[in-house]
């Protein structure tokens, strides 16, 4: 079933996601989400709360030096 609503941006860029849909998507202050973005439209998604460990064992064997990727990783999780 597909659920409309609205959210606004702020000046700095914020969104502020609706009620609505924050209690449908079970999203609480200091979640991380995730946009995707496919064929003009952008989608919304609870990031999955992974410890640092289980996305570095998913990546094996690693392209760049292991430290390099462990301090990317923990940039992008920040």
């Amino acid at each position: 079933m597909s659920e409309i609503s609205v959210g606004s941006i702020t000046t700095k860029g914020q969104i502020t996601i609706p009620k609505e849909i924050r209690e449908r998507l079970e999203l609480k202050e200091g979640d991380k989400i995730i946009f995707i973005i496919e064929a003009g439209r952008a989608t919304i998604k609870k990031a999955p709360v992974e410890k640092l460990s289980q996305i570095l064992r998913r990546h094996k064997p690693w392209k760049t030096q292991s430290v390099k990727f462990q301090k990317r990783i923990r940039r992008e999780w920040q």
